[in-house]
């Protein structure tokens, strides 16, 4: 038996920028036929590859090298998804190791369709599968992890390594502008300034500063010494906001100072953390207050915008401090509270006290 291909001129290149100048089309025939069978055999094996070959023909016209990707459909997905996704930040590299933990550790790019696409969409949303607790994770973290897997999917498509886009039926997992956004009372604050965490002494430093800053985690973490200047009598935070690239100055209030402590001349501000310690331990440090709220790192940026809002602070200036670059990222913030209904019925009420003596 001898093999059947194809032979391309001028080669092809391939997407790893090898020249390809052989297809093998996985089809055999009789070297030296013996039979009318064989004859007959050796027939329509030819027939089949002149088919290929004028679809071969019309896909090279129509620039479409799919075919070329069969070949690497054996690759391994994980290692695309972190060459591709990781290098854009935390949130993607989350979403990369939450998807090898749906997975196993094991996924070929043959081992993607558009049911495995719809089953992790399912696992995102309904699922309690995470290792350290026995909750579900919160709706906008399913919908941006989706989202950042789909956008591997297309890439690997758009790289003709897949043939087909297996995503383009698939529904997204819509994004919930109206979710509660869990934060801290002065009373919370102030007792936890009071409980250290000995396995990491800076934990309790780092998150105590970024409820009087809103700094983010990922700013937290790149927080510089260089970054404190002092204009006007006051100390400034001054940097470029990691995830929007927009360049903040942040006047420090006298809390944010106090916790700070001693200002350096140059360094990172919060060397001995890692996102893994502050995602693991942060809920450790809680367990030994009273607390029982649902709080992340990102609670404590809320804990500062709703201080602000409930201090009475115009939206515009809590958009400047939070480093928002549209004022539509700040209207979360925006919503009345218990605390400033309460003290709107009671601004109303002396009001109205004040008038019925005047009239009397």
């Amino acid at each position: 038996m001898k093999s059947v291909y194809l032979q391309f001129y001028p080669g092809i290149n391939n997407i790893k920028g090898e020249i390809v100048k052989y297809e093998f089309l996985s089809l055999e025939m009789y070297s030296k036929p013996k039979t009318k069978a064989q004859r007959e055999f050796n027939r329509n094996i030819m027939e089949v590859a002149e088919s290929i070959k004028c679809q071969r023909f019309l896909q090279i016209i129509r620039h479409d090298y799919s075919f070329l990707a069969k070949d690497c459909l054996d690759g391994d997905f994980l290692e695309y998804f972190h060459k591709n996704a990781d290098y854009h930040g935390p949130k993607f590299e989350s979403a990369r190791l939450h998807f090898e933990l749906f997975c196993n550790n094991s996924c070929k790019f043959r081992d993607l369709s558009a049911s495995l696409c719809e089953k992790y969409r399912y696992h995102l949303l309904h699922d309690k599968w995470l290792t350290d607790t026995d909750r579900t994770i919160a709706h906008n973290t399913a919908s941006s992890y989706f989202n950042v897997f789909i956008s591997m999917v297309k890439l690997a498509y758009r790289d003709n390594i897949i043939s087909e886009d297996f995503t383009k039926d698939i529904k997204p997992i819509k994004w919930n502008h109206i979710t509660h956004k869990e934060y801290l009372t002065p009373e919370e604050m102030f007792m936890l300034e009071s409980i250290p965490y000995r396995k990491h002494p800076q934990l309790p430093t780092a998150c105590l500063f970024s409820m009087h800053t809103g700094l983010r985690r990922s700013d937290i973490l790149d927080l510089k010494w260089e970054h404190f200047v002092k204009r006007r009598n006051r100390i400034y935070i001054e940097k470029v906001i990691q995830k929007t690239g927009f360049f903040v100055s942040l006047p420090l209030s006298d809390d944010a100072l106090r916790i700070i402590g001693k200002i350096k001349d140059k360094g990172p501000v919060f060397a001995d953390l890692t996102v893994s310690i502050l995602n693991i331990h942060i809920r450790k440090w809680l367990e030994c207050s009273t607390i029982t709220k649902h709080i992340t790192f990102h609670s404590f940026r809320h804990t500062f915008a709703m201080m602000l809002t409930e201090n009475g602070t115009p939206i515009n200036i809590v958009a400047m401090l939070l480093g928002h670059r549209q004022l539509s990222s700040t209207q979360a913030y925006s919503k009345v509270t218990r605390k400033m209904a309460e003290e709107a019925i009671t601004r109303s009420n002396d009001e109205f006290l004040k008038m019925k003596m005047k009239n009397r």
